[in-house]
């Protein structure tokens, strides 16, 4: 893969995917790999896309071969776009994964990593960083039903990622 790429497009076109698939913000989300120790977080190049079909269940491509965010998610976003063709021309695929040994890589905290941050953030929600506010609480409460851990099936780990995304993007933009 030559060149650099775009982070910020790869998100767009990967949303724009999703809704040639008729698959609406609550069900799709970009998790960004990481490893958590204590208070510390390090941020590591690798990602999943996790989408959901026909209200069915989970699927998920992830990436981890490549040295940076945006090469491992343009990967994803590529991966999707061919089968999203594949599907108009009567291909079906049932719970595609592909994964690698996580690449390492370490950051420091600077202005630039916490706009990846709230970026990050936008991506666990599933929105995008110029949708209304509106449009974010509905796709909070409409995930955050799904993942309650009071609820069956519910995962406390999956809604705590969630709870602190939203928080994290109201406050960025002065709505606490």
């Amino acid at each position: 893969m030559a060149g650099t790429v775009d982070l910020d497009q790869t998100r767009r076109e990967i949303r724009h995917t999703f809704v040639l698939w008729d698959i609406d913000a609550s069900e799709f989300e970009i998790i960004w790999e990481e490893e958590r120790s204590g208070t510390r977080v390090t941020r590591r190049p690798g990602v999943t896309v996790r989408y959901m079909r026909n209200g069915q269940q989970w699927q998920q491509i992830a990436c981890y071969a490549f040295p940076t965010r945006a090469k491992n998610l343009r990967q994803c976003f590529l991966l999707l776009e061919r089968l999203r063709i594949a599907e108009q021309q009567g291909v079906q695929y049932q719970g595609l994964t592909f994964t690698k040994d996580i690449a390492t890589a370490s950051t420091v905290a600077t202005g630039a990593s916490r706009k990846e941050e709230i970026l990050d953030a936008y991506d666990t929600l599933g929105v995008g960083p110029d949708d209304p506010v509106e449009l974010i609480k509905k796709v909070y409460s409409n995930k955050s039903q799904y993942y309650h851990p009071d609820k069956q099936g519910g995962d406390q780990e999956k809604f705590k990622r969630l709870t602190k995304a939203y928080e994290l993007i109201l406050k960025s933009r002065g709505e606490t």
